[in-house]
Parts: C-alpha cells; structure tokens; sequence
C-alpha cells in the first residue's frame, strides 16, 4: 500500500514540496510566521527573522486607543 504525501505550495517561491521539506520561520519576536520550502528558509531566516522588525507601537490597530 502507497502512502499518501501532504504536498504544499510554498508562498514564496510557489513550488509544490512535500510537507517534511518545511519549515516554519519566525518574526523578529520568536512567534510562528509562515510555513516555506528549506531554499526559501534559508534566505528569509539570514537576518535572524522573517519580515520587518516591529515593536509594540505597531500593534495598535485602533485610531482612539
């Protein structure tokens, strides 16, 4: 009996890879950001973090707060 493979598109790149071939990056805070392929891993990760670096100013999402 074959054993069915989790296949995902990877956001970045746009490849199809198997689910054992990602991994998840991190914002600049440690929290789960995104799940990619190990090529995009590895360029998205080179300053330590994927995306930009915020802080908590950036979480307000309310104009009156």
């Amino acid at each position: 009996m074959e054993e069915e493979r989790d296949i995902r598109t990877c956001p970045v790149c746009g490849k199809e890879v198997a689910r054992e071939d990602m991994l998840f990056t991190h914002d600049c805070h440690g929290i789960t950001y995104r799940l990619v392929c190990f090529d995009c891993y590895e360029k998205l990760m080179e300053k330590g973090y994927d995306g930009e670096y915020y802080s908590e100013a950036y979480e307000c999402l309310d104009y009156d707060y």
